[in-house]
């Protein structure tokens, strides 16, 4: 009797172990993003077309918000598609040029946007995101009521630091679309 309870007990044993030492290799994933929901950014950016002609290189800022995409993340989400919020600013100043013996400055551009959108997680340390939506654009003095769409894809060095390179397009009723081309530094939390 006292063989056979020593033989039950270490059967037991070895039983317990062998599956906790199974779920310790077992693989890392998520059903859910591991990431940071916000994340600021400030760029670079740079007119092309015609709006190159008339204005200069221009900074902005952002905020943006999506529900844990932001930043390297443990393992790549399940379900990679996810929605994103953008707000910001961007200041482009006017060049200057010569009008016959005058010259001219152009006057600075000022774009305010709050953009809706998706995001592609395609990986764990980057994302690809499509947003649009209505802006103000302040030129002269004059507030008129944009639309504007962002592309851009953004690569994680860690859990708090991004880069991307981003294109967008500045549109206002009964003007042609103004084009930029920019390079955005994020930080998320």
């Amino acid at each position: 009797m006292k063989d056979t309870k020593w033989l039950f007990n270490m059967i037991l044993i070895l039983l317990f172990s062998a599956d906790a030492m199974g779920q310790s290799r077992a693989k890392k994933e998520h059903n859910h993003p591991s990431g940071n929901m916000h994340a600021v950014g400030t760029g670079i950016n740079l007119p092309i077309g015609n709006f190159s002609l008339t204005h200069s290189v221009g900074v902005a800022a952002e905020y943006s918000w999506s529900h844990y995409r932001f930043g390297k993340m443990d393992v790549k989400p399940v379900k990679p598609f996810g929605l994103i919020a953008n707000s910001g600013i961007a200041y482009y100043p006017g060049k200057k040029e010569a009008a016959g013996n005058y010259p001219y400055k152009y006057p600075a551009y000022t774009f305010l946007h709050l953009f809706g959108g998706v995001m592609y997680n395609p990986w764990n340390k980057g994302l690809i995101n499509f947003s649009l939506g209505p802006a103000l654009g302040m030129y002269n003095g004059i507030n008129r009521f944009n639309i504007g769409a962002k592309l851009d894809g953004t690569y994680f060095f860690n859990e708090k630091f991004g880069i991307s390179p981003v294109l967008i397009m500045m549109k206002e009723q009964g003007a042609d679309a103004l084009w930029l081309i920019a390079i955005k530094a994020s930080y998320c939390f």
